[in-house]
């Protein structure tokens, strides 16, 4: 057994699962992509010192030699001086050779591969929690060479794992303590057909047939969507088993009714991004109904409570309704980290585009409004209407929103679940009309226990409330219902009102009673005005405006071209405009405006417009150019290829601020990116007439994760 007491600390290079390096000082400078895949080729390459000619071909192949040299010392430069403040000496040095000096345990892939090595089985453990995920998860540097090297490495070390836990499973089957270790293995394997069948057995050794059925139904839809066939022999015989086994059980423990109302539907998964989304459909109404939940939820356990199960058959009565749990939440993958709003979008087009919805009605509660405005103000076309109950435009105090939490409420509430979770809710501020019903108030302890772990609530939870929508509300454009309960605890009234005031032609009603959850008391008058309203909303109109993150890049003078038609310069403009169209193609936007020293370009989604900056400025790096850009996000009005409003004004603002080399976002950017890996520092802000303001901006860059 490896007993060396580094062999689970932290490392100093840490790969799997994303990039961190520990030990950087505060002030140290932001690691570029190309630093940060410069330092994790050198780690992994640790034994041996790579050339600089080599280096130089895989992260700079697009730039002549001399270009692509240049480039590799200045971000050698910047890694000197960031790891400097280790007060060790990391890099190896020789003549045109480099390479960088790791021990033992400094790196976590080289602990993984000790510790996948080992025949104990504590030490297999350990491999397998440090494998948190692939190499270098969720990075790309768009550079051929690079990517097949590092697409070479990510399969190495999958198979390694993957060979971990089949020596797990086979240790653990009998003492009956497989299924954490299996269903790692089918994360990164679900079409193993083998490991479905020994969860599902081991979910019928502890009684727990249904975990054992929906494992085969989950088995069952991938290998239906991914390769067209069906579940082998032995595994149908193993369910059929099972389904005969809980019919016994469920005709002796359970009256006939409340077994018909209260039995989950079939869950269904989809990929969205590489993340597995949990959903069901119930109903067979004429138009379709996407429910989004606020904070976390669990679409099986749902069924558990016959008030919530009542809710969800009456919205089901007359629409087809898809129900979804959030990534990081329920039956969804658990381990995505902390979401955007703009993931949570595509996971719900992913959905819709599986259940075969060209567009659908939108019901978001609670925190789940936040998503559905967005989407809503975005893809127009695919909303039907927005439904919103107990919603809020901002999670935070503000003078001009004070109904939003304080800072000092908000760590009050974090600490409260993380002291309680786990017993019987404390519904008074939920659902005050069933806060003496011990029924209910252990239903939705074990529902949120089930949704997700402490940790992750308490992130979600604080996640929710720093995102700020307030400034796309009048682009949403789609028929919209609010509904507000006068008394609730949870979510002020005025916070509904406020929604009503700023979203276009927006129905607001205000319903009598206390109860924050759309189960609560009188849950039938709130559905009555959802059927209502659906039933007599007016279609909107053919959408000439839509919410757009544009970006505004700004060339320097010197680099424009005189002669648009020739390539003569090595710096010239028709090789930046070039690159620049290049780029924009591969990230679906759409160009507004390209002269020789700018270019204007429009993006569904904030993050496109981000990662379209950030390459943009390190591809026109490599050729000299530094270019400068601003992001801004609001509703633009489409006219053919014309795009104009408020947003194009905005936007050319913001571009007069950032130096060469900076790329500036504006608050609302900020405001809709919570959750992802960026690092916003306030660098300013102006007055425009005509705009009611202050328009603060901060400049954007790569989160440096220590």
């Amino acid at each position: 057994m490896i007993t060396s007491t580094n062999s689970m600390a932290r490392s100093f290079l840490s790969l799997l699962g994303g990039f961190e390096c520990a030990g950087l000082a505060a002030g140290s400078p932001a690691l570029t992509r190309k630093a940060r895949a410069l330092m994790a080729y050198l780690a992994l390459q640790a034994r041996h010192s790579q050339s600089r000619e080599k280096i130089a071909a895989l992260l700079w192949g697009g730039a002549n030699d001399e270009q692509a040299r240049a480039s590799l010392r200045q971000t050698l430069s910047v890694l000197r001086r960031a790891l400097q403040t280790t007060e060790r000496q990391w890099f190896r040095i020789e003549g045109d050779q480099l390479g960088l000096d790791l021990h033992e345990f400094d790196l976590d892939v080289t602990q993984f591969e000790l510790l996948a090595a080992s025949s104990e089985t504590e030490d297999l453990k350990q491999a397998i929690a440090l494998y948190s995920g692939e190499l270098l998860e969720g990075f790309s540097l768009a550079e051929e060479p690079f990517e097949d090297w590092l697409r070479t490495e990510r399969e190495r070390l999958r198979a390694v794992a993957i060979a971990v836990l089949e020596k797990l499973i086979v240790r653990e089957t009998a003492v009956g303590a497989c299924i954490a270790a299996a269903n790692r293995l089918l994360g990164l394997d679900p079409l193993r057909e083998d490991i479905h069948r020994i969860v599902m057995s081991a979910y019928e050794k502890q009684g727990r047939i249904n975990l054992a059925l929906e494992q085969y139904q989950r088995l069952s839809d991938t290998l239906r969507k991914q390769l067209g066939v069906q579940p082998e022999p032995e595994t149908r015989l193993l369910y059929e088993k099972l389904v005969a086994r809980r019919m016994v059980t469920t005709k002796e423990c359970q009256p006939e009714e409340a077994r018909r109302s209260n039995t989950a539907p079939p869950t269904h998964y989809v990929k969205s991004s590489g993340v597995n989304i949990a959903y069901q459909v119930t109903g067979d109404g004429p138009f379709d109904l996407v429910y989004v939940q606020g904070w976390v939820s669990n679409l099986d356990y749902a069924w558990a409570s016959t008030r919530l199960a009542r809710t969800l058959h009456r919205l089901g009565s007359f629409c087809r309704l898809i129900r979804i749990d959030k990534r990081g939440t329920g039956l969804s993958d658990r381990t995505a980290g902390l979401p955007t709003l703009e993931e949570r979008m595509q996971d719900v087009r992913a959905v819709l585009d599986a259940v075969g919805s060209r567009s659908a009605v939108l019901f978001g509660s609670s925190e789940g409004g936040l998503m559905c405005m967005l989407f809503a103000a975005s893809y127009p076309e695919r909303t039907t209407a927005l439904i919103l109950h107990g919603a809020y435009a901002r999670g935070l105090w503000s003078p001009d929103y004070p109904w939003g939490r304080t800072e000092n409420e908000l760590e009050d509430e974090l600490a409260a679940i993380e002291r309680e979770w786990g017993r019987a809710a404390d519904l008074s501020r939920a659902a005050p009309s069933l806060v003496d019903d011990p029924v209910e108030r252990e239903w939705f302890a074990a529902y949120l226990r089930n949704s997700a772990s402490p940790k992750d609530a308490i992130s979600l939870w604080r996640w929710s409330v720093e995102i700020d929508a307030r400034d796309i509300l009048s682009a949403i454009r789609v028929p919209t219902l609010i509904t507000h309960r006068t008394g609730d605890r949870w979510v002020h009234p005025d916070e509904g009102r406020y929604l009503a005031s700023r979203i276009p032609h927006a129905k607001y009603v205000e319903l009598p009673g206390d109860d924050h959850v759309i189960w609560g008391a009188d849950s039938d008058r709130l559905i009555d005005e959802i059927q209502g309203f659906l039933s007599s909303a007016t279609p909107s109109e053919p959408f000439e405006s839509t919410l757009l993150t544009v970006v505004y890049a700004i060339i320097p003078e010197g680099y424009a071209c005189e002669n648009p038609d020739s390539a003569a310069s090595g710096r010239g403009g028709e090789n930046w405009q070039r690159e620049a169209t290049r780029l924009l193609a591969a990230t679906v936007g759409q160009e507004i405006e390209l002269d020789e020293n700018k270019v204007v370009a429009g993006f569904r989604q904030p993050m496109q417009a981000i990662n379209y900056a950030f390459d943009l400025r390190d591809r026109l790096r490599c050729k000299g150019v530094d270019v400068r850009a601003a992001i801004h996000i609001g509703e633009c009005k489409r006219q053919g290829n014309h795009c104009s409003g408020p947003v194009m004004q905005l936007a050319a603002e913001f571009a007069a601020y950032p130096s060469p080399g900076e790329i500036f976002a504006s608050q609302t950017v900020r405001d809709l990116t919570v959750g992802a890996s960026l690092a916003f520092d306030r660098r300013g802000q102006f007055d425009l007439p005509g705009f009611p303001g202050p328009w603060m901006f901060f400049s954007v860059e790569p989160a440096l994760n220590l």
